[in-house]
C-alpha cells in the first residue's frame, strides 16, 4: 500500500468514527431500552464496529510517517480502544458473564468471526524496543555470572581431560559402526539381487532395454506434472484457488513488506528532525518572544489589581497554583466576576462533600428499600458516561480544523509544518513563563497590601499559618520505602539473581490458536451455556491485559483491572497467554509462585522485603507482570502435610494489601494460573483477583486448527493418508499441551526422513496420545461449579433464578385467568 492508500484508509475511518459520534452524541439524550435483548445487540453492535475502526486507524498509524499526524491519529487511536474496554465493561455488567456471543450481529454486519477480535497496536513494543534491546543485554549479563566457574585445581583437570578422551573415543565406536552397517547392508542387497535374478532366470537388461525403461519414467512423471498444472490452473481459472502467476503472490508480498519497513524507517528519522525542531523553535521563542510576553503579563496583573481594588475597595487574593493560577485571570472577564469565581471555587470542596455524602445515604436507603424490577432494568440499560469519547471527538476535530482543507495525497516528503509547531510551542512557553510571573507577582501583590494596608497584610499572614498546621495534619501516610539508599540497577540484579525477575520466552499471542464458537448465540437462546471457545480467551486477554498495560491513557482512564486469574485443566495454555501478554507489551515478569519462593527471603521481615522489591521495581520498570503459578496455593483452606515446609500460604495477607496500593498510573497486573483452584478459599480467592476467566479444554475446530498448526510447525506435512478431522475427532478430552507433546514424539528426524516415501497417518498420533492424561468430565464439572461462587459466577445464577420464577408467576396468572373465566 501507498501513502496515499493510508491517507484514504484514514479519511474513511474518520468518517466511520463521526457517524458513530453522531449516534452515540447526540442533539437530544437517548430514553433507556426496555428490552435487553435489543440493548445488547446495540452493545454489541457498537463494539464491533469500533473494532473495524480500530484495525484501520492501527494500520494507519503503524505506517502513516507524519510526525503531527500521528500525535493526533494517536489520540484518536487510544480513544477508541478506550471505548472498546467501556463497551466490552458494559456487555460484562449486562450478561453476567466474560464470554459474549455476537453471530446475529456479525450476521447483520456481514463480517466475519475473525473481525470480532480486538488488534494488538505495534508501537506497544515499537516505541520500546531501546530499552527491551538494554533490558535484554543486562539480563544477559546477569544470567552469564550464575554460570558457575571452573576451577583452575589439578585434579579437575586431569578429569576434564579423561571425559573428552571417552567422548571422542564413543563418538569414533559409534561412527565406525555405522559406517560398518551401512557396508554390509549394502552387500546384502547385492547379493539378494543376485539371488533373484539367478531364480528368474533373467538375463541382464542391455543398454537399449534401461532407456526404454527410464524414458517410460520420465514420461509418466511428466504427464502427472501437466495434469496436476492443468488442474490448478482450472481452480484459478473458475476462482477456487487464487492464481499464482497473475497475481505474483510472493513478489507482491515481498515488496510490500520491505515497503512497510522502509515506512517505519522513515518514522523514526523524521521522529528525529521533528524533536530537533522542537527544542530549536522552543529556545528561539524563549530568546526573542520570551521577554515581551512577560512584561505583558506583568502590566495585565497589575492593571487586575488596581480595578479591583478600585472596586472592592482591596487588594484582591492572588489565585493558586493548584486551581491555575493568573490564567483564570486573562479570560474576558470583570474583575467582579474573577472575584465571585474565586470565592466559589472556594465553597466548591464543601459543597461537594456534602453531594457525597447525601448520595451515599440515599444509596443505605435504596438497599433497604429496594427497587422495582422495571427501574432496574431502565437504570441497567442505560449506557454508563464515557470518558473517551470527548478524546475521540476532540482529535477528530483537531485533524479535521488543520488538515482538512490540505490536500496531502501529492505530499512526498511529509516532514513537519512550521507554523503548526509555532503555535504550539508558544503556548507551552506562555505557561512556563506565567509560572515565573507568578511568583514574582504573588510577592509585588504582598507588599502593596502591607504598603497600602497593613491590616491586610497581618491577616494574610495569620490566615496562612491558621492553614499550614491543618495541612500537615490531614495529609496521608506514605509508603516507607525500605530500600532508600540503593540504585535500581542493584534491586534488579537481585532479584534476577533470586530467581524472581525472569525472561518471558518470546510467544505471540496468535500462537494460542483455535476457531470461534458458531453456535453460542444459538444455545444461549435455548437456555445452555456454550463452553467458551479459544478465540474467546485470547479476546478477553487481549482486552484485560495487553491493551491495558501497552498504553498509559487506557490504564489511567479506563475501568482499572488489577488482577486477573486464569483457572483451568493442566495444558490449557495458561502459562503460554501470561508470556503471550509479556512478549506483545514488552512486559517485565516477575515470578511470585509458591514453588519458587521456597528458602528465599524468609521470615516476616524478609517477605516485607520481597513484596516491596517486586513492586517497587515494577513501578519503576513499568509494564510488569507478576506471575503466581498455582495460585490456589496461596489461599489454601487447608494445607498438605507434604507442602507444610515450603508454606504456600506465605503471600495469603501481603499480596492483597500490595495490590491495593496501586494507583491507575501504575501500569502493574497480577496474572495468576490455577489448575485445581477449588482447593482454595474462595473469598478470598476471589478478592485478590478482580476478574476471573475460566479457560476450558479445546473443542471440536480448535482442536482441528491445533493438530494442523503443529504438525506443520515440526516439519510434517498433511497429505490426504492423514485424516486431520478424524484426528481432530479422537483426541476429544486432550489439552492442547497433550497434543503438542504427541506431535514433539512422532516427529523426530528420522520420521521427516521417512516422510516422502512413508506419509503420516492419524495412528500413529492417536498411539503416543493415547499415553497421556485427559481431561476428564468430572474435573470440568467441579472447575464449573466452583465458578458459580465466584462473584460473577453467583451474579448471573441469581439473575438466571429471578427470570425462572419471573415465567413461573406469569405461568400462575395465565392459569388463574383461564380458571375465572
Amino acid at each position: 500500500m501507498s501513502s496515499r492508500a493510508y491517507t484514504r484508509l484514514w479519511l474513511e475511518s474518520q468518517a466511520a468514527l463521526n457517524e458513530l459520534l453522531g449516534q452515540e452524541l447526540p442533539s437530544q439524550p437517548l430514553q433507556p431500552e426496555k428490552s435487553q435483548r435489543l440493548f445488547f445487540q446495540m452493545v454489541a453492535t457498537l463494539f464491533l464496529r469500533y473494532v473495524q475502526i480500530l484495525r484501520c486507524l492501527e494500520t494507519c498509524y503503524d505506517q502513516m510517517v507524519h510526525p503531527q499526524k500521528r500525535l493526533v491519529l494517536r489520540r484518536v487511536l487510544e480513544g477508541v480502544m478506550g471505548r472498546v474496554l467501556e463497551l466490552k465493561n458494559e456487555m460484562v455488567e449486562m450478561e453476567l458473564s466474560e464470554y459474549h456471543y455476537m453471530d446475529d450481529v456479525l450476521q447483520d454486519l456481514k463480517l466475519t468471526p475473525a473481525d470480532m477480535e480486538v488488534p494488538i497496536p505495534k508501537y506497544f513494543v515499537s516505541q520500546r524496543a531501546k530499552a527491551l534491546k538494554e533490558r535484554q543485554q543486562v539480563l544477559s549479563q546477569i544470567l552469564a555470572r550464575l554460570e558457575p566457574s571452573m576451577p583452575a585445581g589439578p585434579s579437575r583437570v586431569a578429569m576434564l581431560r579423561d571425559e573428552a578422551v571417552q567422548l571422542v573415543q564413543m563418538a569414533e565406536r559409534m561412527r565406525q559402526s555405522r559406517l560398518r552397517a551401512k557396508f554390509m547392508r549394502e552387500i546384502r542387497r547385492d547379493e539378494e539381487r543376485e539371488r533373484r535374478a539367478r531364480d528368474s532366470g533373467a538375463k541382464e537388461p542391455d543398454r537399449e532395454q534401461a532407456a526404454l525403461c527410464i524414458q517410460k519414467v520420465w514420461k509418466g512423471c511428466l504427464q502427472r506434472r501437466c495434469t496436476k498444472l492443468e488442474r490448478e490452473r482450472e481452480m484459478a481459472f473458475i476462482g477456487m484457488v487464487p492464481d499464482p502467476k497473475a497475481f505474483g503472490l510472493p513478489a507482491a508480498m515481498l515488496r510490500a513488506q520491505l515497503g512497510e519497513e522502509f515506512r517505519r524507517l522513515r518514522q523514526a528519522d523524521y521522529e528525529a528532525e521533528y524533536q530537533q525542531a522542537l527544542v530549536s523553535i522552543r529556545e528561539g521563542l524563549f530568546e526573542v518572544e520570551g521577554p515581551d510576553m512577560k512584561e505583558e503579563m506583568k502590566e495585565q496583573l497589575r492593571q487586575w489589581f488596581i480595578e479591583c481594588h478600585d472596586l472592592t475597595g482591596r487588594f484582591p487574593e492572588f489565585p493558586d497554583e493548584e486551581l491555575g493560577g493568573s490564567s483564570i485571570l486573562f479570560a474576558e472577564k470583570t474583575p467582579e466576576q474573577v472575584q465571585e469565581e474565586l470565592e466559589l471555587q472556594e465553597t466548591e470542596g464543601q459543597k461537594k462533600k456534602e453531594k457525597t455524602a447525601e448520595k451515599e445515604k440515599s444509596k443505605e436507603g435504596k438497599a433497604k428499600k429496594g427497587k422495582d424490577k422495571k427501574q432496574g432494568e431502565e437504570e441497567s440499560l442505560k449506557l454508563a458516561e464515557s470518558k473517551f469519547l470527548p478524546m475521540i471527538s476532540e482529535g477528530s476535530a483537531e485533524y479535521q480544523t488543520v488538515w482538512g482543507n490540505q490536500d496531502e495525497l501529492d505530499n512526498l516528503e511529509p516532514h513537519y509544518e512550521l507554523e503548526l509547531m509555532k503555535a504550539q510551542q508558544r503556548k507551552e512557553v506562555e505557561t512556563e513563563l506565567r509560572l515565573q510571573v507568578d511568583e514574582l507577582m504573588r510577592e509585588e501583590l504582598q507588599r502593596l497590601k502591607l504598603a497600602v494596608d497593613r491590616e491586610e497584610g497581618k491577616s494574610l499572614k495569620a490566615k496562612k499559618s491558621s492553614k499550614q498546621p491543618k495541612g500537615k495534619k490531614g495529609g496521608k501516610k506514605k509508603e516507607k520505602d525500605l530500600t532508600p539508599d540503593r540504585t535500581l540497577d542493584s534491586l534488579y540484579e537481585e532479584l534476577v539473581l533470586q530467581g524472581i525477575l525472569k525472561q518471558a520466552p518470546h510467544v505471540q499471542l496468535a500462537d494460542y490458536t483455535g476457531d470461534f464458537c458458531y453456535l453460542g448465540s444459538a444455545l444461549r437462546m435455548a437456555g445452555i451455556e456454550p463452553t467458551p471457545s479459544v478465540t474467546d480467551i485470547r479476546q478477553n486477554i487481549a482486552l484485560y491485559a495487553i491493551l491495558r498495560l501497552g498504553s498509559p491513557t487506557l490504564h489511567e482512564l479506563a475501568p482499572l483491572v488489577k488482577s486477573v486469574l486464569l483457572a483451568g485443566p493442566a495444558g490449557t495454555g495458561k502459562k503460554l497467554l501470561v508470556h503471550a501478554v509479556c512478549t506483545e507489551t514488552g512486559a517485565n515478569l516477575f515470578d511470585l509462585s509458591p514453588d519458587n519462593l521456597v528458602g528465599k527471603y524468609p521470615g516476616k521481615a524478609g517477605l516485607s522485603m520481597l513484596i516491596h522489591l517486586v513492586f517497587k521495581v515494577a513501578r519503576l520498570m513499568q509494564p510488569s507482570v507478576i506471575w503466581v503459578g498455582n495460585a490456589e496455593k496461596t489461599f489454601y483452606k487447608k494445607v498438605p502435610k507434604e507442602e507444610k515446609q515450603a508454606d504456600p500460604k506465605r503471600l495469603k495477607r501481603d499480596l492483597p494489601k500490595a495490590l491495593k496500593l496501586l494507583k491507575p498510573e501504575d501500569r502493574v497486573l497480577l496474572l495468576g494460573t490455577s489448575d485445581k483452584p477449588y482447593e482454595a478459599d474462595v473469598k478470598t480467592l476471589c478478592k485478590a483477583y478482580e476478574r476471573i476467566l475460566l479457560v476450558p479444554r479445546p473443542d471440536y475446530a480448535s482442536r482441528y486448527v491445533t493438530w494442523q498448526r503443529l504438525i506443520k510447525k515440526h516439519g510434517g506435512t498433511i497429505s490426504p493418508a492423514l485424516d486431520a478431522s478424524a484426528l481432530a475427532k479422537l483426541s476429544d478430552g486432550y489439552s492442547q499441551g497433550c497434543i503438542a507433546q504427541a506431535v514433539q514424539l512422532v516427529l523426530t528426524e528420522r520420521r521427516l526422513l521417512q516422510m516422502p516415501k512413508k506419509p503420516l497417518r492419524a495412528g500413529e498420533f492417536l498411539q503416543v496420545l493415547a499415553k497421556a492424561d485427559p481431561i476428564y468430565s468430572e474435573e470440568e464439572k467441579t472447575l464449573q461449579d466452583w465458578y458459580t461462587k465466584t462473584p460473577l459466577g453467583k451474579k448471573r445464577l441469581k439473575a438466571a433464578q429471578e427470570r425462572e420464577e419471573g415465567k413461573e408467576a406469569k405461568g400462575k396468572d395465565k392459569k388463574g385467568k383461564k380458571g375465572k373465566k
